[in-house]
């Protein structure tokens, strides 16, 4: 099939998944039950996994969509407002009359960067009838959260009959989760998703175990992210290898995950190897934690490059048009 994306109605990557409005705090130290703290420093705009991988994407050029839920209240306006602004289609959001946006608050230590949240949510779930399934079969790339279960499978079958790869960004073991796995073409999931889902803690069998989960004519590569500890990859039909994260000062680990798929998505459109996938997707996410914030910082495409450099890890990267 032609992905060569010559209408303009198509994008390089659709998302699928949950909208939300993040309001984050930086605190010395998580209080202790019954005690109060001083906030440092505060910032609030729109968050969650799928949003925040288009936002990063549309940042490097890439055309984006996001198909997702949101309240008629300011919190959804807002959303709807970033999202343009920052370069990704909203036409395929979906408001809810007389409903509250799903809103996160996030308190982050400032001497870690570690976060304690706390999600208020209580919007309807997307239904597949409210799927673009034109957008999602012309587009190159399928980007899925897990948390819309309905939408996402639906999602995940309309891109695996147009020859769309599907990027699982499964954070936590939901209901359906292999059958999301199935359908999938890279499967990128957190050490704490191996611990919830396996009783077997080893990375590189889970890696390997997690690849027979996909389906064997549409499954590519599975990647376990271990923040500062670096990540596991393993592609089809091959060995899985270890790779380093990149040491920065961390200010707020919120949204790591969510820019490290963006990276990785970064490396597919430009079809690099997989090796230069995840270099890319982890310097991108090393950058995307050194301010407050979810996208307190989106790095752009010389920051990525000047990080590998430093690091001695540019290697056979092409095309580092920053």
């Amino acid at each position: 099939m032609d992905k060569s994306l010559t209408l303009s109605n198509t994008f390089d990557v659709v998302g699928v998944g949950r909208a939300v409005y993040d309001h984050s705090l930086l605190v010395d130290k998580h209080p202790e039950s019954n005690q109060k703290t001083v906030a440092l420093d505060r910032w609030h705009g729109s968050g969650s996994p799928v949003p925040n991988a288009l936002c990063q994407l549309a940042g490097w050029g890439w055309r984006t969509s996001l198909i997702a839920g949101i309240g008629d209240d300011q919190e959804g306006a807002r959303i709807a407002e970033e999202l343009t602004r920052t370069g990704v289609n909203t036409e395929s959001l979906k408001t809810r009359s007389s409903s509250r946006t799903p809103t996160a608050s996030i308190w982050v230590e400032q001497k870690t960067g570690h976060r304690t949240i706390v999600l208020d949510r209580d919007l309807a779930p997307l239904s597949p009838n409210e799927l673009s399934s034109s957008a999602i079969s012309n587009a190159r790339c399928l980007l899925l959260d897990g948390w819309e279960t309905e939408a996402a499978l639906s999602a995940a079958k309309i891109a695996h009959d147009n020859e769309v790869e599907v990027v699982l960004d499964a954070g936590h073991v939901r209901p359906k989760i292999d059958e999301l796995l199935a359908l999938s073409s890279w499967i990128i999931v957190p050490v704490s998703f191996v611990r919830d889902y396996f009783e077997n803690l080893d990375l590189f069998v889970a890696a390997r175990e997690l690849l027979a989960k996909g389906d064997a004519d549409t499954i590519k590569g599975v990647i376990i992210t271990n923040g500062a500890g670096g990540c596991v990859a393993i592609k089809k039909d091959g060995e899985a290898q270890w790779h380093p994260s990149y040491p920065v000062k961390a200010v707020d680990t919120t949204g790591a995950g969510d820019i490290f798929h963006a990276g990785f998505i970064h490396g597919l459109l430009r079809e690099w190897d997989l090796e230069s996938c995840v270099r890319w997707a982890a310097a991108s996410a090393a950058l995307s934690i050194t301010a407050l914030g979810s996208r307190g910082n989106l790095p752009a495409k010389e920051d990525v490059v000047n990080l590998l450099r430093e690091n001695g890890a540019v290697g056979d990267i092409k095309e580092l048009d920053a």
